[in-house]
């Protein structure tokens, strides 16, 4: 631990030392001189305070009731109707937490009762609780009931429509909560993240609720001394060095709007300064340069997107100036989400999700970020962002008012210009056919645990998710839970919850406590080639070279531009080993497993909705392949498309017994009719080839160690990985890499002393050759005056 972190903390001891005392003798904890000096200079009316000075302040849709709920009624009429059943289940205390559906709160709320458990959470001292090693309730439920997050959506449906039920129902929990948890007594404040989120939905709330009747001058007085109250936990207690993450950036966000919107008050000056320094700085070290979060899990790079999105959206409205490097930053955040978006518009579950939103105002989870696109879209003026928003969004509205839609008509949409995109520096290769519904996309994952400690990463080097023809296909299984549950939180982030390769039964990266690690694995990206058509990736990882006899796991993706992929695996070093290779599929996935086991070839054809997945394997050795739905001892056949829920799904397991160098193959390829394949005999251990059929053509992908010299059909070659589109027999196409030499019927096509990358084009007069080490530079053989030998 670093001196400065070391005196930090010790300061903070002292802190929270200093105030039990105040907490256990009660003295002075209610009295806010500063709140009420600023209510003297206003006629003693907080609500005069708030319309004459912060309201003008706050996002723009507020500004205008009549206007916005015009807009909204004649131009989306279904957000009312949402908006006024959404409210009506709140004002009968129904809610929807995380993956919890419907809990009941009864017809007193109790802020204290876990609603999932029943469990009460004691009324003590905040700091007495040690939320990361209880055993007895997940504190993820409380925390989130009480982030507040569903009271702006009752003030907003008030705010559209007018009626006072609503806004009593808001204006009645707030105080509720008010009164049931003085200042540092109870669980609700531990977090300095949570407190932060509920300061931010109270904002919303009170300026939503501003025009109304049962917001009344004392209500509002109690619940801006509270929300004061609030902002100055935050500010005392932040997470600098307990969680320096999302956590954080929630925090300075909560700060900085205070700050903002209050700077009448004389310590909002303090909340202001540390919010925007911290989020600056946080920009810079928490997300690449890039554009990608550093924790590397896609849920938590949006909770960071959506946390600056509305920061800097209010920083302009008050005049606040930004470094122009962080919007440019944000603006990266935003393609990189752009780019992992499925053709669908939903975000896949790569690391941890905790199944939350940074505002609710109408969508309640991550599923999809099209709100936050069609944000960014206005916020930038970016025509890709438009495309991808698909329409214009609720939350846009409510975050940049009438202008912000006039803005977004204003706008082309346009697709991005690249249909793959390569994170290299953060290990993200993204892949797609193209950029409508029914296009396929895969991401290949070749990243570690991310930047900071890698609380939120998961162990799933070299696994890789494939969405085709409308439907998930190949998924990463999210997350489960965090708490109580250490088992299934163990398996949905170990490697055996993701589409690779365990070794000998355990995970590349050994974890620890809930958000720790014992051992880290490292991983590099070996070589990225993208040439028409084909895209190469070769990466590897040294998670398995700890064990008693070390293992190097290498695997490389080829995708053959639209239609299909090559996953190739390759493990070497010493020793017998377990290798099993999965593939997790979407639930309701229907499986068929196939094949020849002993000759290492299997068949596994699956059907999700109308959409088909063709899968060949071809080994080293014999397999034995099975398919897993809902396992338990061992857990395997799990998804999680929320925090706090799972269900089974279908994974393929094909396992292998086999001293190393050990090696597969597969074929994907996502339609609905069958493919065929066939495996070749090369008579070589060291090495594979198959073919599969691909529209007219026959394709044959061929992976070796390299140091033998391979035959096939009328074809003769050295190096690692050789890929050939023939048609009606004859060669059209060759694409090597790693290669020393290559021919053809007899004739020569290419060689060197050096492994190189090549590409070549077949004529019947002629070779296009494409050397790697001279990119760009092209080889053309003119062959009109001598033919090919053929045998």
């Amino acid at each position: 631990m670093p001196a400065e972190e070391v005196w930090y903390r010790l300061r903070e001891k002292y802190r929270l030392e200093t105030d039990r005392i105040r907490f256990s003798s009660g003295i002075g904890l209610e009295h806010d001189s500063e709140f009420e000096a600023l209510l003297a200079r206003y006629g003693s009316s907080c609500k005069n305070y708030l319309h004459y000075g912060p309201a003008r302040r706050f996002y723009l849709s507020t500004h205008s009731r009549e206007d916005t709920s015009a807009f909204i009624a004649e131009t989306f009429p279904e957000w009312i109707d949402q908006a006024i059943y959404d409210a009506e289940q709140l004002c009968e205390h129904h809610i929807n937490l995380l993956g919890y559906p419907d809990l009941r709160l009864g017809r007193d709320i109790d802020w204290h009762r876990d609603p999932v458990s029943g469990y009460e959470w004691p009324r003590q001292y905040w700091a007495d609780f040690d939320l990361v090693h209880s055993s007895k309730v997940d504190p993820k439920t409380i925390h989130e009931l009480n982030r507040h997050q569903h009271v702006p959506r009752l003030a907003k449906t008030f705010f559209v429509t007018g009626d006072e039920r609503f806004a009593r129902e808001a204006v009645a929990q707030l105080e509720s909560w008010i009164s049931q948890n003085p200042k540092w007594t109870g669980v609700n404040w531990r977090s300095g993240l949570d407190i932060a989120f509920r300061a931010i939905s109270w904002m919303w709330t009170i300026f939503l609720l501003l025009p109304s009747r049962s917001l009344d001058e004392q209500a509002t007085r109690a619940i801006m001394k509270a929300l004061f109250g609030l902002l100055d936990q935050v500010y005392r207690y932040p997470s600098i060095y307990s969680s320096p993450n999302t956590h954080l950036t929630g925090e300075a966000a909560a700060l900085l709007m205070g700050g903002l919107l209050f700077p009448e008050l004389p310590r909002s000056q303090d909340w202001r300064q540390f919010g925007s320094t911290v989020l600056i700085n946080e920009m810079q070290r928490q997300v690449s340069e890039d554009g990608v979060y550093g924790e590397l899990s896609s849920y938590y790079h949006c909770y960071t997107v959506d946390f600056y999105l509305q920061v800097l959206i209010l920083a302009k409205l008050n005049r606040f100036a930004f470094p122009d490097w962080v919007s440019a930053r944000l603006s990266r955040m935003v393609d990189f989400v752009t780019h992992i978006n499925r053709p669908d518009g939903t975000i896949p579950l790569i690391g941890d999700d905790d199944g939350g939103r940074a505002l609710k105002l109408s969508r309640e989870h991550y599923g999809s970020f099209r709100d936050g696109l069609c944000t960014a879209a206005v916020l930038f003026g970016r025509s890709d962002f438009k495309q991808q928003a698909g329409a214009f969004q609720e939350e846009s509205l409510w975050l940049m008012g009438l202008d912000g839609w006039a803005v977004f008509n204003s706008i082309a949409a346009e697709p991005p210009s690249q249909v793959s995109q390569s994170y290299e520096k953060d290990g993200y290769l993204i892949q797609r056919s193209g950029w409508n519904a029914e296009d396929s996309h895969a991401i290949f994952d070749c990243g570690g645990l991310g930047i900071i400690r890698g609380g939120h990463a998961h162990a799933d080097v070299l696994s890789f998710t494939l969405f085709s023809g409308g439907q998930q296909l190949l998924i990463d299984p999210g997350t489960s839970v965090y708490n109580c549950a250490p088992e299934w939180r163990n398996f949905f982030r170990s490697t055996a919850a993701h589409n690779t390769v365990v070794v000998d039964g355990q995970s590349q990266s050994q974890p620890s406590e809930t958000f720790a690690w014992n051992r880290k694995a490292n991983a590099r990206l070996r070589k990225h080639i993208v040439r028409a058509g084909i895209e190469y990736i070769d990466g590897e990882h040294d998670g398995y070279t700890v064990l008693p006899q070390a293992v190097t796991h290498r695997r490389r993706l080829i995708y053959i531009r639209p239609n299909y992929w090559i996953a190739l695996d390759e493990l070497t070093g010493r020793g017998e080993h377990e290798f099993q290779l999965l593939y997790h599929f979407a639930p309701g996935a229907e499986l068929m497993v196939l094949g020849e086991e002993r000759r290492g070839e299997i068949d596994c054809r699956a059907k999700v909705g109308e959409t088909g997945l063709q899968m060949f394997l071809y080994a080293s050795g014999p397999l034995q392949a099975e398919a897993v739905c809902g396992q338990t001892d061992p857990i395997q056949g799990w998804c999680s498309n929320r925090y706090g829920e799972r269900q089974p799904s279908p994974v393929l397991r094909a396992t292998l017994h086999e001293f190393v160098p050990a090696a597969m193959m597969a074929f994907l390829m996502p339609e609905a009719l069958p493919a065929r394949s066939r495996r070749f005999d090369l008579g070589d251990r060291s090495a594979i080839a198959g073919a599969i059929r691909d529209g007219n053509h026959d394709d044959i992908a061929v992976m070796s160690t390299g140091h033998s010299e391979l035959q096939l059909i009328d074809c003769s070659m050295k190096g690692e990985f050789f890929w050939l589109r023939t048609e009606d027999g004859a060669l059209k196409q060759l694409f090597a890499v790693n290669a020393t030499a290559f021919s053809y019927a007899g004739e020569k096509v290419f060689e060197s002393r050096e492994p190189t990358h090549v590409v070549a084009h077949f004529w019947d007069d002629g070779i296009v050759i494409e050397r790697g080490e001279d990119e760009g530079k092209v080889y053309v053989r003119d062959l009109r005056d001598r033919q090919f030998q053929r045998k």
